[in-house]
C-alpha cells in the first residue's frame, strides 16, 4: 500500500489581479515538487482560469476561494460549481473563518456548499477552526466536531475520500502558531458517523 499523500497549498486571498497571478503560477510551475506531496493554490477568482491554464499539465491543483451552492439563478455576486469548474478548479475552499465572520457563513450553509461541490466533481476543502474566545473556554473540541459534523452531513463514506479538512484557530491567523490538536478518534468517528 502507498503513502498517504500530503496536501500542501495556499490561498491568494483578495490579492494577484490576472497579470500578477500568471507571473506567480509561473513561477509555482518551476518549483520540484515531492512525490507524495499534492500542491495547491486558490487564486482568487478573477484570476483562477489564467491560474489554471498555466499550471494544466504540472502537479498542481487549482481551487477556487468559495462557491454558492444553487447551479444558477438570481444570486448576485455569486458563482455556481459548474462556473468553478468551467475555470479550471478541482478544489474549493468552504467555511473560511474570514467568510463565516465578514459574509455570514454558518455550519449550515458550508454543507450546502459541500454538498454541492461534490455533485459537480469539487473537492471540498472544509475549514474548521475556534475563536479565540473558545480556545479559552476550553471548548475547541466541542467546536471542531459541531463544525465537521454538519459540515459533512449527509455524506456518505465514499464522499468523505474526497473531502479535505483544513485546521486553522481563528486566534492564530496572521500571530502564532497553535499548539498540536489533540482530539481524541473516538468523537470524530461518532460525528462522521452520525452524519
Amino acid at each position: 500500500m502507498g503513502q498517504k499523500p500530503i496536501w500542501i497549498g495556499t490561498s491568494w486571498k483578495m490579492n494577484k489581479g490576472p497579470a500578477a497571478a500568471r507571473e506567480a503560477a509561473e513561477q509555482l510551475a518551476d518549483i520540484a515538487v515531492p512525490a507524495n506531496v499534492v500542491p495547491f493554490v486558490i487564486p482568487p477568482f478573477t484570476s483562477l482560469e489564467a491560474v489554471a491554464k498555466r499550471l494544466e499539465n504540472s502537479p498542481w491543483r487549482i481551487g477556487a476561494q468559495n462557491m454558492h451552492w444553487e447551479e444558477h439563478g438570481a444570486w448576485t455576486g455569486e458563482v455556481s460549481p459548474s462556473m468553478v469548474r468551467e475555470c479550471g478548479a478541482a478544489i474549493v475552499e468552504l467555511g473560511h473563518s474570514e467568510r463565516r465572520e465578514h459574509f455570514g457563513e454558518t455550519d449550515f450553509t458550508v454543507n450546502l456548499k459541500v454538498r454541492a461541490a461534490l455533485r459537480h466533481g469539487l473537492r471540498p476543502l472544509i475549514c474548521i477552526g475556534e475563536t479565540a474566545a473558545e480556545f479559552e473556554f476550553g471548548v475547541t473540541h466541542e467546536t471542531l466536531v459541531r463544525q465537521m459534523k454538519i459540515a459533512l452531513h449527509g455524506l456518505t463514506e465514499r464522499d468523505f475520500q474526497s473531502v479535505i479538512l483544513a485546521y486553522e484557530p481563528v486566534w492564530a491567523i496572521g500571530t502564532k502558531a497553535p499548539p498540536p490538536l489533540r482530539l481524541s478518534s473516538a468523537p470524530l468517528i461518532r460525528a462522521f458517523e452520525m452524519s
